[in-house]
């Protein structure tokens, strides 16, 4: 073999290796992902590109177990490679002939041939490994609603007009956003999608004796529509009745621009022009995904996160965990904020955020039990053990009668225990101490999403609703289709990942 043969055959070595081992990674992680996680890569880069502060990056430990193993069989597999590209020739000298011989050039070096079947599999390989974490994570579809535009907030979206919202006896709101929280966990006799138990036996019979709506004839839910998806996404879709559909490449700036959002008023402007005393609580950074940003711009609310705790006294070494504190503290800390705002003058309203069944499989806390064998099962049983002492708790405070209680899930899981194979997967809802009668509201075997909430939260607190709706929202209480139901989710789903002049003129 000649020099300029053989430095062709190192780079072509390189190039496979190089290919081989991507691929493998991709691959190792892509499996990995696929079996801890249920988004697309809509909700994976919305969140790599929001303000991180706070986050908790051990799960991607687990990523390892899945590409190492196949790390080791790609070493074998180039050493096979390295094999065939720089010593097999010097033992073989193998033509294969088609057709008659006719002299000894004729023919395709065997050793050649094999080498060029290597490239072949290695881009196969590729193509499959390509294709794959396309269709999963809907890569294409991304780009290509990017890239087009929408007219449904041209053509649907109502924009609030505080002075017609009204209400005569103005309630508290207490609003529990519940991470995960998904009508899935329930078991199948009572609505939800597990063979025999049922995981919220708590939170089912408050739907059950309160007011919940629901896609079917027993416990259900509503629709986490695209571009509600995570975390600050729904946050912000039930606070403003539109999708999270900012630009990505301005994401990261959320937590430090001066305003976020400005023209958009929202439930919490709403309440503040109504004299609501306001506050937010979460048991992690509140900066992470600018959810601080956003609600000290969008109703001065007092911002009561993991260092207020600390500040406050609240956490010792032993009580805080990575990032943040978990469920126990933060409902020790709401009753005792609960007393204090309920005290000042005026109506309040106190927004809380759980976190213990966040993926992946939840947090074990003091209070968990091991009753079951997964761990993601214990977590939530005991998620709606805490929720059920909690409410049983405001029900004896002088404030409760007065106040509407607001429970929600924010988002379907992000992992696949006790969901994976779920045909149907509906975000968990209730609504208590409405004064609307259940037997007299529409409730059953709707269709709606989480861009309702908005208006449904205020008519729940007694507030008028013009025209029954709020941006893309209606109030479920109103009774009237919602745009799902005129529209259809599908088609609302593919709308608002689109490009919306009027969402860049009236959002950003």
């Amino acid at each position: 073999m000649d020099k300029k043969a053989r430095i062709l055959s190192r780079i072509c070595f390189v190039v496979f290796a190089a290919g081989l081992i991507i691929d493998t990674i991709l691959l190792g992680l892509f499996e990995w992902f696929n079996d801890s996680f249920g988004v697309t890569f809509r909700e994976i880069i919305y969140t790599m590109k929001s303000p991180l502060s706070g986050a908790n990056n051990d799960f991607f430990g687990g990523a390892v177990r899945y590409v190492v193993p196949k790390l080791v069989v790609c070493a074998a597999v180039i050493a096979v490679g390295a094999f065939i590209f720089f010593m097999l020739g010097r033992f073989v000298s193998v033509r294969i002939i088609f057709g008659k011989k006719k002299s000894d050039t004729d023919g395709i070096d065997a050793v050649r041939l094999m080498k060029a079947l290597l490239f072949i599999l290695m881009a196969a390989f590729s193509v499959y490994v390509t294709g794959s974490i396309n269709n999963r994570l809907e890569i294409s579809s991304f780009i290509r609603d990017y890239n087009s535009g929408t007219e449904i907030y041209d053509e649907y979206y109502v924009k609030p007009n505080v002075d017609a919202i009204k209400c005569d006896k103005p309630k508290n709101l207490l609003y529990i956003y519940m991470e995960s929280m998904e009508t899935t966990y329930a078991s199948k006799a009572d609505g939800g999608e597990q063979p025999e138990i049922n995981y919220i036996p708590n939170l089912t019979k408050l739907a059950n004796d309160n007011v919940s709506f629901s896609d079917e004839d027993d416990l259900g839910g509503f629709i986490s529509a695209k571009n509600t998806d995570w975390t600050m996404a729904a946050l912000w879709a039930t606070q403003t009745g539109a999708a999270f559909s900012f630009p990505i490449e301005g994401n990261s700036d959320f937590g430090n621009q001066e305003h976020f959002s400005k023209n958009t008023i929202t439930l919490g402007d709403i309440l503040d022009q109504k004299g609501y005393n306001q506050e937010f609580l979460c048991g992690s950074d509140a900066r992470f995904g600018g959810r601080r940003a956003f609600f000290e711009q969008h109703g001065n609310f007092r911002i009561y996160d993991l260092y207020t705790a600390e500040e406050n006294g609240y956490l010792t070494p032993e009580e805080e965990v990575n990032w943040g504190f978990e469920d126990w503290m933060l409902y020790k800390i709401a009753k005792d904020e609960l007393t204090r705002i309920s005290a000042e003058p005026g109506p309040f309203n106190f927004t809380m955020l759980t976190v213990d069944t966040h993926h992946i499989d939840g947090w074990i806390c003091p209070l968990c039990e091991k009753t079951y064998p997964g761990q993601l099962d214990n977590v939530v049983v005991c998620a709606d053990k805490q929720i059920r002492e909690f409410i049983d708790w405001c029900s004896t405070q002088p404030w409760y009668e007065d106040t509407v209680i607001v429970i929600q899930g924010d988002h379907p899981r992000m992992d696949q225990s006790l969901v994976k194979n779920a045909s149907d997967r509906m975000v968990y809802n209730c609504f208590i101490n409405t004064g609307y009668d259940p037997k007299t509201l529409r409730m059953k075997n709707r269709s709606w999403n989480t861009m309702d909430m908005f208006p449904t939260v205020l008519s729940a607190m007694g507030y008028e609703i013009p025209e029954g709706r709020l941006g893309l929202g209606t109030d479920m209480f109103s009774g009237q289709d919602t745009l799902c139901e005129k529209l259809g989710s599908d088609h609302i789903d593919t709308e608002v990942q689109k490009y919306s002049q009027f969402y860049a003129d009236n959002f950003y």
